[in-house]
């Protein structure tokens, strides 16, 4: 696997994760929850939902410190990379169940996560395979001793200074809040709903 394979990759999930964006709202956009939108249980499931969407914005803008001096450079192996291979992803998969729970609907949640599993446990395969290749043993070694997905937080090592990137930092930033997009987005949909500016056409437990 080549060198130019990484920003290849990349792109290609940027460029996947933009489509099953755009169906997702397509599909929410004309459906409702069953459950009563002021509710005790939705409420508590938006309120959960909006504590991981902090929990996921806050934990891709740390993790884009460590990697974001010697991404696809050297294997980094200090702080949430010490504990988990794949920190960014892991955050991501909070933010994802923060929107599904924030959807007021436990069918859109259970989508979220099986579409989210499915997809990133093939991405991350390729993405794995293109950082041996490139990396060697010393990668070899790090799979051996650093799960993929359950963080081990016993193996946690944090330096006192490293070499990053801002640009790269203020990008994930960036990327990151538009999780922070989906709460006020359901609420206005909500409205919509209830004055039959938009037509409700499926109802989701």
């Amino acid at each position: 696997m080549s060198t130019a394979t990484a920003p290849k990759l990349l792109k290609a999930r940027q460029r996947h994760t933009r489509w099953f964006a755009a169906l997702l709202v397509l599909a929410i956009l004309f459906s409702r929850g069953m459950m009563p939108p002021d509710g005790f249980w939705v409420e508590l499931l938006q309120w959960v939902g909006y504590a991981l969407v902090i929990a996921c914005v806050l934990g891709r803008s740390y993790c884009s410190a460590f990697i974001g001096g010697i991404k696809n450079e050297g294997v980094m192996r200090m702080g949430p990379y010490g504990v988990v291979r794949n920190p960014l992803y892991v955050f991501s998969f909070l933010g994802v169940v923060g929107i599904g729970l924030q959807s007021g609907s436990i069918l859109v949640a259970a989508l979220l996560v099986a579409t989210f599993m499915a997809y990133y446990t093939a991405v991350v395969a390729k993405e794995e395979a293109f950082l041996e290749n490139k990396f060697g043993d010393e990668y070899r070694q790090y799979k051996a001793e650093v799960p993929r997905w359950l963080p081990a937080l016993s193996k946690w090592r944090e330096p006192e200074e490293m070499l990053t990137r801002p640009r790269f930092i203020r990008q994930t930033m960036m990327d990151a809040a538009v999780f922070f997009v989906a709460l006020p987005a359901f609420e206005t949909l909500e409205v919509l709903h209830a004055h039959g500016i938009i037509p409700t056409l499926l109802t989701l437990p």
